[in-house]
């Protein structure tokens, strides 16, 4: 996704004559990771080990237990990110009780970008809302998925961190997302994470999103279903819909400054022709 500009027009009366311009511009910044440069990765519970889901090839993301008694790897769950949690239920009468928890830990390294705190004019995490693998449902208007972002506090590791060692994270959300479909793009506001780790790099360990209520429907006869989040990660196979940072930059206030003033010259150029 290609950096892209918003223009702002800025009109100056100067003796009655307006001159226009449409000179300043704010610079939108894209990042869009990489496999080998970002840090996402879900941390994924089970209730019991046995439950026959095949581990991901990142084999540190779900709990210990489940990856102690679960060897095989066949559903390439690391291209995916996700936010889901379950009520305990059973796979048939009388059988254990399950339940399920999915989060999401995702970093961008904001280290080489030289921009002052106070120009952030807006930035969003953009991820791409996949359909449910089988075990969970995908949310829709009648079914919407509530997803919460929070600031991580501690430092984690993109393959070593795990349901149980997953960092700690801040109380309150800051930004909160309702999601009613797929196959669309979900939006998270981060302006205020990307301030203050811009204005404090050493506290930018990222942020989680975790579902904030179960969300269930009941079926007949079977046991009930579930509807989570999911999101292509930057392993997706379409580089498109990969995860991006999106934050844009206002123009500094000199720049109104300098244009003002080139337009007043403009202005008077003016009036010297028509009395000319």
């Amino acid at each position: 996704m290609k950096p892209s500009r918003h223009l702002h027009a800025a009109v100056l009366a100067v003796a009655g004559t307006f001159v226009s311009a449409a000179a300043v511009a704010d610079t939108t910044i894209t990042l869009t990771p990489n496999e080998r440069s970002s840090k996402d990765v879900f941390v994924y519970e089970f209730s019991e080990p046995f439950f026959g889901i095949p581990t991901p090839p990142r084999r540190t993301n779900l709990d210990t237990a489940t990856l102690s008694m679960i060897p095989t790897l066949a559903v390439p769950f690391g291209n995916f990110l996700g936010a889901g949690v379950t009520d305990p239920f059973s796979l048939m009468p009388g059988g254990p009780l399950r339940e399920h928890g999915i989060r999401t830990l995702i970093q961008f390294d904001l280290a080489l970008l030289s921009v002052d705190p106070a120009k952030i004019g807006s930035a969003t995490l953009n991820l791409w809302a996949l359909p449910a693998l089988p075990a969970f449902e995908s949310p829709d208007a009648d079914h919407p998925v509530t997803t919460d972002l929070r600031r991580v506090t501690g430092a984690w590791g993109e393959t070593t961190a795990t349901w149980e060692n997953a960092p700690a994270v801040a109380a309150m959300p800051t930004s909160t997302v309702v999601q009613a479909g797929v196959e669309q793009w979900v939006s998270f506001d981060v302006r205020t994470l990307v301030q203050d780790w811009l204005a404090n790099p050493a506290s930018n360990f990222g942020v989680e999103l975790s579902q904030r209520d179960v969300v269930e429907k009941e079926v007949a006869g079977a046991r009930d279903r579930y509807f989570a989040s999911l999101y292509a990660s930057s392993a997706f196979g379409d580089a498109s819909k990969r995860p991006y940072l999106e934050i844009t930059v206002v123009p500094e206030p000199s720049t109104y400054a300098a244009m003002a003033a080139g337009l007043a010259l403009a202005g008077a150029a003016v009036r010297r022709r028509r009395r000319a």
